[in-house]
């Protein structure tokens, strides 16, 4: 709360910068002086409560009558207890309002309405100059038998997948592959739980996930986790952290569930924008001076996992207007589709400063306990990964390579998806 109350203007400004209603924080403050001024009141009646018991203890030790201090102390008991209840009703208020607003912008971060004014900072390799039409991913697992969504949709509903043949192996493997070579950096792998409790949730999560992204379990103070950012997050939570412990590097590997509600009408065929997928994650809790210089490390590590792929790609600077309110500042990568024309998120990576782990009450150790800093980026979500592969790595006869180094390193034994072609050559052959 303290830039709230002595900078408000620069809450402002980050404000105006993400198109949101400069008012909230003028409320925030008006409610944290309530606040303020109701916890004071309440201190006051505590100290001359404690004035009065002395002054009891006294007077019957004596052997006076105390009946009127006794009184005044009964009074001011409920007097408290009254200011108790307004004191943690204007904090919920207060809380719940601040958290509405976003996290104070990096002066980096450019400005922008959406995804289309996000600025390229990095790009690696070249298009695949592949010289036929390549088939859309969507069309070639459902071609080759790589996976079943038909189906899926029949049973459960729009989404869904069954995932098939030579991909059910390379998802594994890049799951494998990015724990891994996390592993090697210093991370600590993890599967988390598939699920969280409300408040836990609601202090790892943004208020939108709630209606957009998450799905509740019916009956239970339970949802279903969007990423395992938020079991990460969590993990720590309500805790005070050691300096001499920090960073704390976690690689969390999770089936990640989300409703997209908010996606109505998009990539609506195909593995690419499921309401079920798997997915590598970094998440990181350190000193508040040690955040960006982690920042530019977890770009390095999707970075590298992309490049060792062999995947042409773009890093971008994301604009205020495609930002989330919990990051400071984000990078997406995006590979290239050449069947779309176009450039896709594959990975977001965020600095969320000291925004989140306020909410998780996240501290270090030291006069004043200060908040962490947390950071969380994709690694590999691997059905999108797996859906630039089929396209960047496909072949005229529509058989599909292998990334390089999965083969060489032993994730698969096989260099090629070939898919149904595949049994079907085996049925003739029979």
């Amino acid at each position: 709360m303290e830039l709230f109350r002595d900078e408000p203007e620069t809450v402002k400004k980050s404000e105006e910068r993400r198109d949101k209603d400069l008012s909230r924080v003028d409320e925030v403050r008006e409610l944290d002086n309530d606040w303020r001024e109701v916890r004071q009141r309440a201190d006051s009646l505590r100290q001359e409560r404690n004035e009065l018991s002395r002054k009891v203890a006294e007077k019957k030790g004596e052997g006076e009558d105390a009946d009127e201090e006794i009184a005044r102390v009964k009074e001011i008991k409920d007097e408290i207890a009254a200011l108790e209840e307004k004191e943690e009703r204007l904090k919920d208020e207060r809380d719940e309002l601040r958290y509405r607003i976003g996290n104070v912008l990096h002066d980096s971060v450019p400005s922008g309405d959406g995804e289309d004014d996000n600025v390229e900072v990095a790009r690696w390799g070249d298009k695949p100059a592949q010289g036929f039409d390549v088939t859309p991913h969507a069309d070639i697992v459902e071609e080759r038998d790589l996976a079943d969504t038909e189906k899926a949709s029949e049973i459960v509903g729009s989404r869904f997948f069954y995932l098939k043949n030579e991909l059910v192996a390379l998802n594994l493997a890049l799951q494998r592959f990015a724990i891994d070579r996390l592993t090697q950096r210093g991370f600590t792998p993890m599967r988390t739980p598939h699920a969280l409790g409300h408040e836990a949730m609601e202090a790892s999560a943004e208020l939108d996930d709630f209606e957009e992204q998450l799905y509740g379990v019916e009956g239970e103070d339970l949802y279903l986790i969007a990423t395992s950012e938020q079991t990460l997050a969590s993990y720590h939570y309500d805790e005070i952290l050691e300096p001499a412990s920090l960073p704390r590097k976690y690689a969390g590997v999770s089936t990640c569930f989300r409703r997209e509600a908010g996606s109505h009408g998009k990539d609506t065929k195909g593995i690419f924008r499921v309401h079920e997928f798997e997915k590598v994650e970094q998440y990181v809790f350190c000193e508040p001076d040690d955040s960006w210089e982690i920042f530019g490390e977890l770009r390095d590590n999707f970075e590298s996992l992309f490049r060792d792929l062999g995947l042409h790609y773009r890093v971008v600077n994301v604009c205020t207007g495609d930002m989330n309110d919990n990051a400071a500042k984000k990078f997406d990568l995006e590979a290239w589709f050449p069947a779309q024309d176009r450039y896709r998120e594959l990975v977001s990576c965020s600095n969320c400063t000291d925004y989140q782990a306020r909410k998780l009450s996240v501290r270090i150790r030291g006069e004043d306990n200060r908040t962490a800093h947390t950071l969380n980026s994709t690694a590999l979500a691997t059905q999108r990964a797996l859906c630039a592969i089929l396209e960047q790595n496909q072949r005229e006869d529509g058989t599909v390579a292998v990334p390089d180094v999965l083969v060489d390193e032993g994730y698969v034994d096989f260099e090629v998806i070939e898919g149904l072609d595949r049994y079907v050559e085996d049925e003739e052959e029979d």
